[in-house]
């Protein structure tokens, strides 16, 4: 068996192992309840609320900014008003779930860093 032979075999049990691990990877709705059962689950919880009240009030911002009719005296006023109020409340969801993914990927990150631990802890036994 030569050099290119070996390198081949080793790419290939590579790209079955990784297969495999991909395989087992849990999907975007399982990372999510983890995160909820995580230690940060009540604060989940919490962002998971002030996110649907904060998605409420940015699609009412919009109704008003975009489709409610006033006179033309507060008009300027009314739409600067809910145009702000749109505005804040979007970047507040924006916060709010880039917070959520970021909880995730710690989650995630810190299931990751169990499993090499456990690993670790194996290949010590059977070297010691």
């Amino acid at each position: 068996m030569n050099l290119d032979d070996k390198i081949k075999q080793s790419l290939e049990s590579e790209a079955k192992n990784l297969d495999h691990i991909l395989a087992h990877e849990p999907g975007i709705f399982k990372m999510l309840l983890n995160a909820f059962k995580g230690s940060l689950g009540r604060w989940m919880i919490l962002v998971a609320i002030v996110t649907f009240f904060v998605t409420l009030v940015m699609l009412w911002a919009g109704y008003q900014f975009f489709f409610v009719e006033v006179s033309s005296q507060v008009l300027t006023l009314h739409k600067i008003q809910w145009g702000v109020i749109l505005l804040l409340s979007t970047l507040v969801q924006i916060t709010l779930k880039m917070w959520t993914f970021m909880e995730m990927n710690r989650q995630s990150a810190m299931r990751e860093i169990k499993r090499l631990e456990l690993v670790i802890e194996k290949l010590t036994d059977k070297l010691g």
